[in-house]
């Protein structure tokens, strides 16, 4: 797994590449940890190149959700491949992040 963090402004955009599971999940949340050091109330994550997430990888994203939402924020996610928004779906996470067609979408989104 590889996560790559971009600021944009005060925007962070977290790429998240590989396999996010039980061995990576923990790493993951180690690299997160600065980011939730401080009140977030947007988070986007590019999962344009994950190509695996399992349930561990699901509630560290749930630590992004929770952390944005306790600061009345969200995250949001784009890039996602059909394989893993098929997961993100049966798990419910719709009804929890804001999900964009692409980076160009999600960024508009934040102007205003």
């Amino acid at each position: 797994m590889e996560v790559t963090i971009e600021h944009i402004g005060t925007l962070p955009v977290v790429a998240v590449a590989g396999r996010l599971d039980t061995s990576t999940a923990p790493v993951f949340d180690a690299q997160m940890a600065p980011l939730l050091a401080e009140p977030r109330t947007r988070i986007l994550l590019d999962l344009h190149g994950l190509t695996y997430i399992s349930s561990a990888g699901l509630r560290s994203i749930l630590q992004l959700v929770k952390h944005t939402a306790a600061h009345q924020g969200r995250v949001g996610l784009f890039g996602a491949s059909s394989a893993i928004m098929e997961v993100v779906e049966i798990s419910g996470f719709p009804a929890l992040l804001d999900i964009y067609a692409d980076r160009a979408a999600a960024l508009s989104s934040q102007a205003g």
